[in-house]
């Protein structure tokens, strides 16, 4: 899970690199800037999952559940 505007480095820089070592593992976005990206269909690259700041509990519960859920059928776990 990483922040997309942090200091000297951005959230898609993070996300690219985790999926560099291994691409199985899952990346969570935090924005304030999610429900326009996921309105206008942009999903940035190397990016599961889009959650606004700050992510609702019951949000963040169902979005870990389903991306755990996702990479132990495919075995990635």
């Amino acid at each position: 899970m990483t922040d997309l505007g942090m200091p000297h480095v951005d959230g898609h820089k993070v996300a690219s690199a985790v999926k560099a070592i291994r691409p199985s593992v899952p990346v969570i976005l935090l924005t304030g800037w999610g429900q326009r990206l996921v309105d206008k269909g942009e999903m940035p690259l190397n990016i599961d999952r889009i959650l606004n700041k700050p992510p609702k509990l019951r949000e963040l519960r169902a979005t870990l559940s389903e991306l755990l859920a996702r990479s132990r059928s495919t075995g990635s776990a």
